[in-house]
């Protein structure tokens, strides 16, 4: 029989504990996975959060795994459906439902899981270890805003092209959305608006302060409204840097309306 082990509290950065030998047949143990308030038990195929089970399909369970034991690195699709699908051809579709369904699972923690454009997924539980990550709390100002002031339900929008300003604008007033656009992070700050967007879409080259800059300027001032970055000249450092940052999603140009629109009804929804 497998010696099972008693899952231990819930660590910030993530662990993966050694596994052991089981006295029958030399059959080992899959390791303990942990990562912030979770513990995940790959023999019992269970997840814990703070030590109470949490219900999880089988599909989305074997795809925190494949995300876990990656340990910060990006898992491309392919290697997904090798392991989640290992024996069935399965359209793209499947996989962004499941991946729906483990974040929707994880709750205020879902933001674990970052969307790499045109490369994969990663899982990312600790932060990027040249920038100083301050989780702010629901209440805090925006920069140079007054503490006190109240969060909008815009979503600012920051690029230099004014082509895609308005494109942008355009598409989430018709989905009943409120947007105002600013063409540089200097003209943002300006806004007469003392109130906090409830999500910034941030264009990471911009003249003056890179959109990059900035956000790392309001993740240090414990200030970062969620943070959706465009580019249309991002490479996988740049991408992967935001991302761990604190970036909810990275969208490469030209945008997909939906996959937009997406993570901003995510973001502003919570």
């Amino acid at each position: 029989m497998l010696e099972q082990q008693q899952p231990a509290p819930a660590a910030a950065d993530t662990a993966v504990l050694p596994s052991r030998e089981s006295g029958v047949d030399g059959v080992r143990a899959d390791p303990v996975l942990r990562f912030r308030r979770f513990t995940v038990l790959p023999n019992a195929r269970q997840l814990l959060a703070d030590g109470a089970p949490i219900e999880l399909g089988s599909r989305a369970f074997d795809l925190l795994v494949v995300l876990l034991r990656s340990q910060g690195q990006i898992v491309t699709k392919a290697e997904i459906f090798s392991h989640v699908w290992p024996s069935t051809t399965v359209e793209e579709s499947n996989l962004r439902f499941q991946m729906a369904t483990l974040r929707t699972a994880l709750g205020d923690d879902r933001d674990v899981i970052k969307t790499i454009p045109g490369r994969g997924y990663l899982l990312i539980a600790e932060p990027f270890p040249d920038m100083q990550v301050v989780h702010a709390p629901a209440t805090a100002p925006a920069c140079g805003v007054p503490a006190g002031s109240a969060r909008s339900r815009t979503v600012a929008i920051i690029d230099d092209d004014l082509g895609v300003r308005e494109a942008l604008e355009g598409l989430l007033l018709s989905a009943g959305i409120a947007a105002e656009s600013y063409g540089s992070v200097q003209e943002f700050r300006d806004r007469p608006s003392p109130q906090q967007p409830a999500c910034l879409v941030l264009d990471v080259w911009l003249p003056g302060m890179s959109g990059i800059d900035f956000n790392s300027e309001l993740v240090r001032d414990g200030t970062q409204p969620p943070v959706i970055f465009i580019s249309g000249h991002a490479d996988v450092h740049t991408s992967v840097r935001a991302m761990k940052a604190g970036a909810r999603e990275f969208l490469t140009k030209p945008v997909r309306h939906q996959d937009l629109l997406d993570a901003i009804q995510e973001a502003i929804g919570e």
